[in-house]
């Protein structure tokens, strides 16, 4: 018997071939796409990191450049969030606006420096590491030098731990590690709710400070000796050497008398 052309070359031959191709071709393609998706999801990483932020046009930017290559102007408002942030998503901002007036406003001008706003948000709960509890978010404001860059800004008003040009933590938080890996994204609503700073106290002397410096202040501007700001822990000399001048005067009227009532008796 003549076996079939079907036989002999292993193919499905007619229209039932071409259908069952196509469909074997298509699942091949989407098993190989959901492989493909899947293995990029697993291996999707976070971390945990301070980011360093600009206000600009009434928001939050992502710096383009590390704070090192940045000199702030005087005015200018900068960013600081400590956050758990995968890759290739939007950087989680500082939770409360750039507000120059509020931060800085109790700040007074200083000639030949610049004023530098800042947030410092440390972020959730959630964001910390395990043990650790995050600061609540504050504003300061740094007076520095008109050279002073962005790194040298936060460093004036906060603890930094700095490790090969990265910051790796502010105000103490975190403790340890520097922008590690997360396994678990933790779950934060989108947008963020706004953050109430905890702000800088008026940079301004007290009035008793004020006082006693003013009472304390030479004619001529010297400032006065430890002795003569003792309360009577110095050697009293003005009323001793009244004493003595009296003294002295007493024993020359006495001698004076004697020596007129020896003339008289001569």
């Amino acid at each position: 018997m003549r076996r079939s052309s079907t036989a002999r070359t292993g193919r499905i031959a007619g229209p039932l071939s071409t259908a069952l191709l196509t469909t074997l071709t298509l699942a091949l393609a989407v098993g190989l796409l959901t492989t493909t998706v899947g293995a990029g999801v697993a291996q999707a990483a976070a971390y945990r990191y301070w980011g360093y932020f600009q206000w600009k046009d009434g928001a939050w930017t992502l710096a383009s450049v590390g704070p090192a290559s940045v000199t702030p102007a005087d005015g200018a408002v900068e960013g600081w969030r400590f956050a758990v942030s995968p890759e290739n998503s939007a950087p989680r901002v500082p939770r409360a606006a750039g507000d120059f007036g509020q931060i800085c406003g109790s700040t007074p001008a200083q000639a030949g420096h610049k004023r530098v706003a800042l947030v410092v948000d440390a972020g959730l709960a959630a964001d910390a590491p395990s043990g650790e509890s995050a600061p609540k978010p504050r504003g300061a404001c740094a007076v520095v030098d008109p050279k002073a860059t962005s790194a040298q800004v936060v460093a004036a008003v906060a603890e930094v731990r700095e490790q090969k040009g990265i910051i790796c933590a502010i105000d103490s938080f975190p403790s340890t590690g520097c922008g590690d890996p997360v396994d678990k994204v933790p779950a934060v609503p989108s947008p963020e709710p706004t953050v109430q700073l905890v702000l800088p106290a008026a940079a301004t002397p007290s009035p008793t400070a004020t006082a006693r410096n003013a009472a304390d202040q030479r004619p001529d501007g010297a400032t006065p000796s430890a002795a003569s700001d003792s309360d009577g822990d110095s050697f009293p000399i003005l009323p001793v050497l009244a004493v003595v001048l009296v003294i002295v005067l007493v024993a020359g009227g006495v001698a004076v008398r004697r020596h007129r009532a020896a003339e008289q008796d001569s």
